[in-house]
């Protein structure tokens, strides 16, 4: 029997009918009729709190998304009285339900769980609170307690499927697969009757059988595939394929594995993870270093299968990765002729994977260079006289350049790659491909501005293609000329938006890195920040945006989908976007707490009288729109402004380092793989002064890679650090420092400096040992400008980002070498443009638009032409 509701809750008839209908309206989303039922009831009876509470909950409801202006005062309306509700009636699960849905609705869960939490105290079988509770506590990681709540959801209602369903995948997400495969049986014995349609069947039995692998029960995932197979509820191909293989593997039946991996490879002969497992399953471990023999079993199964998928291209591009001398050159050279010959303009991203092995490419750029030279002779490469493709040498051009250029090269031949492409362009001037590698090239000779005309004049062959268009707006960005990027970004962007607010709506992290590091370069340190933060709040957004997928998933029986989700979204912080992003704003928030003048907008008069100039033109413009708008009697209520649009307040941060913290803590958990990810670590924790954190930073660095040149001129910091503030360090501190630090530092502090400074041989070692020379002998100067000129030496890659930090570091120890070392620089790398003086950019840049123009000018008179 229910009990009855307490005095100060209950309301008369006439009341209770329209507290009722309060409720339809808010289900029906008639917002305005349901305020109205509301402010009836509460005429009679204001201080009756589950009114309140559904008021606050409906005028929340009614706001518009994104907020307006208008809206504000609304939503502030809206939270307060939630909470009054809560005061006038404490024991209602309906006032703590409302402040849980206000609370999710801003993205406050700790509250929400709260809330939720005190409302099924007030009534537990309520299931609309069990459901939101469920998908809550889930979205929140409380396995356990979202468990209890599918249970106790379950015994409520036990007829309907999905309540059975989303029970397994409880048990499954709570770690106990025993018990969700043991609920799965019970459920096929329990409802005989299930409504599930033949799609949401398949989707059931496979997701079982994955959990019977994951809990190694291999032989009955087995059994409930094939019963699936046979009763029509599974297609055979496909997805099934795959872990029937998985787990004949498993269950040691290699001959059976194998031969179901050739099944799968016969569906799709180009899926590289297919071949993988087929080696994996021949006991080959790819990932241990191959032995002769072990090499020649894998060649020779590649080689079968290349026979056996003739127009496949993966097993001779997988041979190229396990072949090694004379072996590899026949496998490259025949694999290269062909992508050649069927003109494919990715064969030098495809190869260049072999790259990191020296030997290889040096072998691949013979290949090439055999090609090219015998192709210009005659028009053939077989001893037939069959003729080759005539594109054959365009493309043989397009990879040599690339080739030559390459950033591995000990010297990248810059001049002779751009002279190649000019004679492929020569050859044919309308395709972008060519103007695109042109671009590549200057770029990585550090020739940006002229990388990014060259970009432009691939946009400018075909106007209406998005991927051209966005290359060129990055190449713009890279150049520093933001204000064009997004001039070419608005072409394909919504009209009523700016480019930037488009993008970042639509969480497009490329333009947020890009443009976030072209500020960053350009000295705007407040704007960089201000992009890095958002491309941080995107991966905020991510996480926020699986709630709806905790009941959606549970509905639509999508459970493999949802349990992938649910482990991506774990680990979603690894994504590399996040990573480059996080230690770049962690870079500058050190920067700031370094140097807290770097945020001081620094305004010239005329900046501010042309500041104060469009501020009063904007508030003009915007008193005749409300006018206007008045007049024509339109409603014009835009949406909340940024209130810090420049970023300087996000720059002015009271705790730079706190924040940089916050930024680290998901690196520490889902990068603790990554040298950088301690790096970072100990440049925080060292400003910090938690030397015990900033030391095991520099453990765990040395645990990742021992030979980092960073790592070895932070240990020289750490070491100088602690060695001048001892006198701070509390003694058992500086026990244990001096014990670990034994570790890292085998040698005095001079010696070691001066085994980093003859080591160094690689761009990041020499610059990173003449800054480890700067905190060992600061007086030293002489010898830190010795060291950096080695990076302009013909025997060291050319490495334009480091010669900049160096002439960096120089301006800040000794300003008198950096015209010397720049000069040395420019001799190794002419067309960096970092390395060039102001008047010669002017200049250049002069060239470069003239030729754009040209350029223009042809194509518009091809139009006319046609036209």
């Amino acid at each position: 029997m229910a009990h009855a509701a307490p005095k100060h809750r209950q309301l008369p008839d006439k009341e209770s009918k329209l507290f009722r209908e309060l409720l339809t309206q808010y289900e029906l989303k008639q917002y305005k009729k349901g305020i109205k039922a509301a402010d009836t009831i509460l005429k009679k009876f204001p201080n009756h709190g589950e009114t309140l509470a559904l008021k606050a909950l409906t005028l929340h409801s009614s706001l518009p998304e994104p907020l307006t202006v208008s809206a504000v005062p609304k939503k502030e309306e809206a939270e307060a009285m939630a909470r009054l509700a809560i005061k006038k009636d404490i024991t209602s699960h309906i006032t703590w339900h409302v402040l849980g849905i206000l609370a999710k609705s801003r993205k406050d869960w700790d509250e929400a769980s709260r809330a939720f939490a005190m409302a099924r105290k007030q009534d537990p079988d309520n299931i609309p609170l069990i459901r939101d509770s469920i998908a809550l506590l889930t979205h929140t990681r409380q396995y356990p307690a979202a468990l209890a709540a599918r249970h106790h959801y379950l015994l409520l209602r036990p007829q309907i499927r999905s309540s059975w369903l989303a029970l397994v995948i409880a048990h499954q997400l709570n770690g106990d697969l025993e018990e969700a495969l043991k609920v799965y049986d019970d459920y096929q014995s329990t409802l005989k009757e299930e409504g599930s349609t033949g799609p949401e069947k398949s989707q059931i039995l496979l997701h079982v059988i994955r959990i019977c692998i994951e809990a190694g029960k291999d032989q009955e995932g087995l059994d409930k595939l094939r019963q699936g197979v046979r009763d029509g509820i599974i297609s055979p191909r496909g997805e099934c394929t795959l872990l029937k293989a998985q787990m004949l593997a498993n269950l040691g039946r290699q001959e059976d594995a194998l031969q179901t991996y050739q099944e799968l490879l016969e569906q799709n002969s180009d899926n590289l993870e297919y071949y993988k497992g087929y080696l994996r399953t021949k006991g080959i471990d790819l990932n241990v270093e191959l032995t002769d023999e072990s090499r020649s079993k894998i060649l020779e199964a590649l080689s079968t299968f290349a026979e056996t998928f003739p127009r496949s291209a993966a097993p001779r591009r997988l041979a190229l990765d396990y072949s090694a001398g004379d072996k590899f050159r026949e496998l490259a050279k025949a694999y290269i002729i062909k992508g050649l010959e069927r003109g494919v303009p990715s064969l030098f991203v495809d190869v260049k994977g072999v790259y990191n092995d020296s030997e290889k490419m040096k072998v691949v750029g013979e290949i090439i260079e055999d090609i090219v030279s015998r192709l210009e002779k005659d028009a053939s490469l077989s001893d037939d006289g069959s003729i080759s493709p005539p594109t054959m040498l365009l493309w043989g051009y397009y990879y040599l350049s690339l080739h030559l250029s390459y950033p591995l090269q000990l010297s990248p031949n810059y001049t002779r790659s751009l002279e190649l492409l000019d004679k492929a362009i020569t050859h044919t001037p309308t395709l972008p491909e060519l103007y695109m590698a042109k671009a590549m090239v200057l770029k990585r000779s550090g020739d940006l501005l002229n990388a990014a005309y060259e970009m432009e004049k691939a946009r400018l062959l075909d106007g209406q293609d998005r991927f051209l268009n966005g290359k060129s707006a990055k190449y713009w960005l890279r150049a520093g000329e933001v204000k064009k990027a997004e001039e070419l970004l608005a072409m394909f962007t919504k009209k009523d938006l700016t480019p930037v607010q488009d993008l970042t709506d639509l969480q497009c992290l490329w333009f947020l890195q890009e443009e976030g590091d072209a500020y960053r370069k350009g000295g705007n340190l407040a704007m960089a920040l201000k992009r890095y933060q958002a491309l941080v709040t995107v991966f905020q957004d991510y996480e926020d945006d699986q709630y709806d997928f905790h009941t959606y998933c549970m509905r639509r029986m999508t459970f493999g989908a949802y349990v992938s989700l649910m482990r991506y979204e774990d680990q979603l912080r690894s994504h590399p976007a996040y990573f480059k992003g996080a230690l770049a704003a962690i870079e500058i928030y050190t920067q700031v707490f370094d140097d807290p003048s770097i945020t001081e907008e620094k305004i010239s008069p005329e900046e501010e009288a042309e500041r104060k100039k469009q501020a009063k033109k904007a508030q003009k413009a915007e008193a005749k729109a409300k006018k206007a708008a008045a007049t024509s009697g339109e409603k014009n209520d835009p949406i909340v402004p940024d209130s810090d649009p420049t970023g300087i307040q996000l720059l002015k941060s009271e705790t730079p380092i706190d924040d940089a913290l916050k930024l680290w803590k998901p690196l520490e958990r889902l990068a603790a793989e990554r040298v950088e990810t301690w790096l970072s670590g100990y440049e925080i924790f060292i400003r910090k002064k938690i030397y015990l954190a900033a030391l095991k930073s520099l453990k765990s660095s040395q645990s990742i890679s021992p030979s980092n040149p960073k790592l070895q001129y932070q240990i020289l910091h750490f070491h100088q650090t602690t060695s001048t503030s001892s006198e701070d360090i509390p003694q058992s501190i500086k026990s244990v420092i001096e014990n670990e630090l034994a570790s890292l530092l085998t040698t005095s502090p001079d010696e070691f400096s001066t085994s980093l400074v003859d080591k160094a041989e690689t761009p990041e070692e020499i610059y990173y040992a003449a800054k480890g020379l700067s905190v060992i002998s600061p007086s030293d100067k002489k010898k830190v400008t010795e060291v950096l000129l080695k990076l302009g030496d013909s025997d060291v890659i050319p490495h334009i980002v480091y010669m900049e930090k160096s002439l960096t570091l120089l301006q800040s120890i000794a300003p008198e070498d950096v015209e010397e070392v720049q000069k040395k620089f420019r001799e190794r790398c002419p067309d960096a443009w970092v390395l060039v003086s102001p008047s010669e950019k002017e200049e250049k840049r002069k060239g470069y638009e003239s030729g754009l123009e040209g350029f223009q000018g042809e194509q518009n008179k091809e139009d006319e032409k046609k036209k």
